[in-house]
């Protein structure tokens, strides 16, 4: 038996400045629609516990991951493994991603009481 739900239906949260993000998980994997409007960036940081998937789907936005950098706009697929230095940060306008986290992120549900990365 599988689980239905609406990105629309879930809340939307500000993690940090102009960085919205709505979260869905199941028990093994964690998905995360992320919304980002210029300016905008993310502290390096690094996730010891899972691997990081990012699917842009419109806008463009640089990430930095260990020591290189990338633009990346619609259509591409970036993966940072477990333990990575990375950040992102916006170039213009608005970007939607979304990020794929196995094992799922307890850390990105809503009602989680924590450090966020």
């Amino acid at each position: 038996m599988g689980y239905i739900a609406n990105w629309n239906d879930l809340p939307e949260v500000e993690i940090l400045a102009n960085n919205f993000r709505r979260s869905a998980a199941g028990l093994q994997c964690g998905v995360n629609r992320i919304r980002i409007v210029h300016p905008s960036a993310t502290p390096r940081h690094k996730h010891d516990d899972s691997e990081q998937t990012v699917l842009m789907l419109s806008g463009r936005m640089l990430i930095h991951i260990a020591d290189e950098t990338h633009e990346v706009g619609p259509g591409d697929i970036c993966v940072v493994p477990i333990g990575t230095p990375h950040s992102f940060e916006s170039i213009e306008g608005e970007v939607e991603l979304l990020e794929v986290f196995a094992p799922m992120r307890v850390q990105n549900l809503v009602g989680f009481v924590g450090k966020v990365f």
